[in-house]
């Protein structure tokens, strides 16, 4: 028994695994501002089709609008190098903003790991998916999509005060510190 013990202590090291990610995402997701939306319900629609869009498809058992939780299954991209195929998965928490009625923020976690298996990279039965990392750019990406869909020029005069919401140009709370985007080089943005 001690010897599995250390087996699976010194394949494990190093890595984050699926299950790992999914039970550390509170500290690791990429954080929405608040934003207004009529409820949970509407804004998990809304992620779910922008999940979907994205070429995400979710997990019918492990997502439910009730909890406001989105994940995944992986969405894979095979290559016949090693090291080149990944596979990624995504997912996400809708939660309350404190103190603000009809204030939703997001917190989305895209986990990426590569493949690699030297002999056949481009099998997916016999894949070897290495150590897993975020994937900060599709997780803000996907958070702005949400975002745009209920901000005020996309939503009518109508829908807003039905359901009690601000007619402010820019209605968000900014709930995460604001990060600076980063390109290729440090200190310019994406073109």
């Amino acid at each position: 028994p001690f010897a599995f013990l250390a087996l699976v202590a010194c394949t494990s090291g190093g890595t984050i695994s699926a299950n790992s990610f999914l039970a550390n995402e509170d500290e690791s997701g990429a954080q929405s501002d608040g934003f207004p939306a009529p409820s949970r319900t509407v804004v998990w629609e809304t992620a779910m089709r922008t999940v979907r869009e994205q070429g995400y498809v979710p997990d019918p058992n492990a997502s439910a609008p009730t909890s406001g939780r989105i994940v995944t299954r992986w969405r894979m991209s095979l290559q016949p190098f090693s090291g080149k195929g990944w596979r990624e998965r995504v997912s996400m928490r809708i939660l309350p903003v404190d103190g603000r009625k009809n204030y939703w923020r997001l917190d989305t976690n895209v986990l990426r790991q590569l493949n690699d298996n030297l002999t056949e990279p481009g099998n997916p039965l016999a894949a070897e998916w290495g150590e897993g990392s975020r994937n900060t750019d599709r997780e803000r990406f996907i958070n702005q999509r949400i975002e745009l869909a209920f901000l005020p020029g996309d939503v009518s005069k109508e829908f807003r005060s039905k359901y009690d919401l601000p007619n402010k140009a820019d209605p968000r709370v900014r709930t995460a510190p604001k990060q600076p985007d980063q390109g290729p080089i440090p200190g310019l943005p994406f073109p």
